[in-house]
């Protein structure tokens, strides 16, 4: 194992402010487990059991190909001058891509954009969003709630306003679908932890010590997600320990946490963290620190993660899904609702795993993108 020592007394401050941190980290979960349906957020990262993918209120999981429109329905759609607004929590290249499908799916149908948000994470600015794209009087909402509980009181005015919502992954407590809320879209949510986990065991070879970083809000995918890959973990790999857990709310923390669960656990091989975003904290935090031995696993798909993949850095477990279907999904909702049809309580995509040798699929059939220079060129392309 490769160690960092410091070279100065401010390196060495350094490390101390890392050590105060670390006390944080927590090193397993404790307390009594509640009944698995009381659990949310963090709670069930931590204690749920996931070994199948059921959907918000028990659904079962659709494929997006059940969505069609008759040409009929189309030409309905097209003369009834609609309009939807996009929600997001954040702008990233996940976000991008759902963005995407979602504006080629409202050109089809022939429906305008009211409008498009990025709440960076902020649940009241999100809040604020949607009052906001209400006095535009739009026909429907797609919406990526930050905390959808908090978001209700907004979220239950559009819909008692007749505007039609779509939500992606997540739903405020008690929404009932066909009421409040047209559809919800996700992904497999236990293929998805079940591929990463199952990636990062064979990266480290299926023994020794790793952290789990966890999201502590409440977010039903990755949630589920998370207790998909610690459930995957402690069921299929026995010699595999969880050493250190840790939860966040601000994927801008990764960095401080990571680093600090890094000098705590100095055995760690690997670190799961749940998508994209704060892994690329991780990554930086593992540069910091000077340590090259450390996998990552993490879900959805980004440009930073896809280069350390195909550089062979530390990202040796990536699986995607596939959010331009979720985008398109996420309008088709909308408008078999205008035209008089019920949509599946839960849409699902399925879970990809990403290799270097199939990125460049990744990229061409979730993003529908192409891939950016850094990728083409760290593959050598």
């Amino acid at each position: 194992m490769r160690s960092h020592r410091p070279t100065s007394l401010r390196s060495a401050l350094d490390q101390l402010r890392l050590i105060a941190l670390a006390g944080t980290v927590l090193a397993s979960a404790t307390g009594v487990a509640k009944a698995a349906e009381a659990m949310v957020g963090g709670e069930f990262a931590l204690k749920g059991q996931v070994t199948t993918t059921v959907g918000p209120n028990g659904a079962t999981g659709q494929p997006a190909s059940v969505l069609t429109f008759t040409d009929d329905e189309i030409k309905k759609l097209q003369a009834g001058h609609y309009s939807v607004a996009l929600l997001f929590q954040t702008s990233s290249d996940w976000a991008n891509a759902v963005t995407l499908g979602a504006q080629d799916e409202l050109k089809t149908l022939g429906i305008e954009v009211a409008g498009l948000s990025n709440s960076n994470y902020s649940a009241s600015d999100q809040a604020h969003a949607v009052q906001t794209m209400l006095a535009k009087k739009p026909s429907g909402i797609v919406v990526w709630p930050v905390n959808p509980d908090e978001l209700r009181p907004a979220l239950q005015k559009a819909a008692d306003a007749g505007v039609k919502l779509a939500l992606i992954s997540n739903m405020p407590s008690g929404f009932q679908q066909g009421k409040d809320y047209v559809g919800l879209v996700g992904d497999d949510l236990f293929a998805m932890g079940q591929k990463t986990a199952q990636g990062l065991a064979k990266a480290i070879g299926e023994e020794g010590e790793i952290g789990f970083l966890y999201f502590d809000a409440n977010a039903y995918v990755v949630n589920r997600r998370d207790a998909a890959f610690r459930t995957t973990i402690e069921k299929e790999f026995p010699k595999i320990k969880i050493a250190a857990t840790q939860g966040f709310s601000d994927p801008a923390r990764a960095f401080q946490i990571a680093s600090a669960m890094i000098l705590q656990n100095p055995k760690l091989k690997a670190i799961y963290v749940p998508w994209a975003e704060p892994a690329a904290g991780v990554l930086q935090a593992l540069r910091s620190a000077h340590r090259t031995d450390i996998a990552i696993g993490t879900m959805d798909l980004s440009n930073t993660v896809a280069v350390s993949l195909v550089q062979g850095g530390a990202v040796k477990a990536l699986t995607v899904d596939d959010p331009y279907s979720i985008g398109k999904s996420l309008v088709a909702e909308i408008g078999y609702s205008l035209v008089g049809k019920s949509a599946p309580a839960y849409i699902q995509v399925p879970a990809i795993p990403v290799t270097k040798e199939s990125v460049l699929d990744a990229y061409a059939q979730s993003y529908h993108a192409a891939p950016p220079p850094e990728v083409t060129q760290a593959l050598g392309k």
